[in-house]
């Protein structure tokens, strides 16, 4: 998990500097080898929470990313009582995703939030791709393809009945906004709405069962 937090970081700011902290002289030197670039510490437990407290004013973006939420969240919790400006928390159990929301930690990784929706568009059953999934509620970005006509249908008029913001990938490959009513079959459309919205569409297509 740490490799990939670093890597995103490294990416997103390629000239900014990283501190990592670890918890055993391996996972150190291992780091060290992967990242030469990049500041390996070895710490203990409360060790991190005083350097957090010690370099308030010096950390930009603090990600917990460690093999306990448990964890992840005292770190979280911390980092926002001392105004760092962006705490990211990574999850290890998506269930516990709800905890962290709970206590305002406003970025909240969770890399098993694509599993269900993979698997779901592998297996064809909804027939949809579900983009983007929000966190403090039960919606999401999802991407409907307009197959057939009675779907084109379903979609024009949930879109007007819902008045939910939208965006169309026609067959070509172009982006458009506009009148839902330009919608064409063989577009793809980008639903952003909640779950039982769009569970209530999938049903009227005939994309979902029950």
């Amino acid at each position: 998990m740490a490799y990939f937090a670093i890597t995103a970081l490294k990416e997103a700011d390629p000239r900014g500097k990283l501190t990592i902290i670890e918890f055993t002289s391996e996972k150190v030197e291992v780091l060290r080898k992967t990242f030469p670039s990049v500041e390996a510490v070895l710490s203990s437990i409360e060790g991190v929470e005083e350097y957090i407290s010690k370099n308030r004013f010096l950390i930009d973006v603090l990600v917990s990313a460690t093999d306990s939420d448990a964890l992840n969240l005292r770190y979280a919790k911390l980092s926002i009582k001392n105004e760092i400006p962006i705490v990211i928390a990574v999850l290890n159990n998506p269930l516990n995703e709800p905890i962290f929301v709970k206590e305002n930690v406003k970025y909240v990784v969770n890399p098993y939030k694509t599993i269900m929706p993979k698997i779901k568009e592998i297996v064809g059953k909804f027939s949809v791709n579900m983009i983007y999934e929000f966190s403090k509620v039960d919606g999401g970005i999802y991407a409907v393809k307009v197959e057939d006509a009675k779907t084109l249908r379903r979609v024009q008029s949930f879109v007007l009945k819902s008045d939910v913001p939208f965006f169309v990938l026609s067959a070509d490959k172009r982006i458009r906004a506009g009148s839902v009513k330009d919608v064409q079959i063989g577009d793809v459309v980008y639903l952003a709405c909640r779950d039982k919205e769009i569970k209530g569409l999938l049903k009227k297509i005939g994309r979902l069962e029950g």
